[in-house]
């Protein structure tokens, strides 16, 4: 892994080309501000792999049942630009429309950082945040987050703890 050397790498998301069992922990009403929501968790299975010379990685997420009786199924595909050192990360699934907008960024110190703007429903813009954490041999932590406010706040509301499977 490169997490440790203060630069990112093509071999950042080494650890994901393992097969995980994931602690989901999920605020409901996330797109709604205005709203608290309740914490769901929720357990689900990941694998990963590498393609076209290690610069892509798919992995398959399989959230079983979530606590309201949907099952999710999803994949992220993960491209690495050698130019700029940066990942660009797209998330599709079952549920919603495909999107290939893709949040961009790095690792810097072992943390992963990456980010978009979107556009709600509304027409306000949405900000995203993915944070890769707390990565070892064995386990890694994921994090997501929006900003209502351009950036100047960020709300967590989705939480995956990744305990590697023999």
């Amino acid at each position: 892994m490169n997490q440790g050397n203060g630069t990112s790498g093509i071999r950042d998301f080494d650890f994901l080309v393992h097969p995980y069992t994931v602690l989901n922990k999920r605020r409901t009403e996330a797109m709604y501000p205005d709203r608290i929501g309740v914490w769901e968790e929720f357990e689900a299975t990941h694998t990963g792999a590498y393609y076209l010379d290690r610069k892509v990685i798919i992995d398959h997420f399989e959230g079983g049942t979530f606590p309201d009786g949907e099952v999710r199924k999803g994949m992220t595909i993960r491209a690495y630009d050698e130019d700029t050192q940066q990942w660009s990360l797209m998330w599709l699934d079952n549920k919603n429309h495909p999107d290939f907008r893709p949040l961009v960024g790095k690792f810097e110190d072992g943390v992963g950082s990456f980010r978009q703007v979107v556009e709600m429903p509304d027409g306000q813009p949405l900000h995203v945040r993915f944070t890769w954490d707390e990565i070892t041999e064995v386990s890694a932590r994921w994090q997501q987050a929006f900003s209502f406010d351009g950036g100047q706040s960020w709300d967590t509301n989705w939480i995956m703890e990744f305990t590697r499977r023999s």
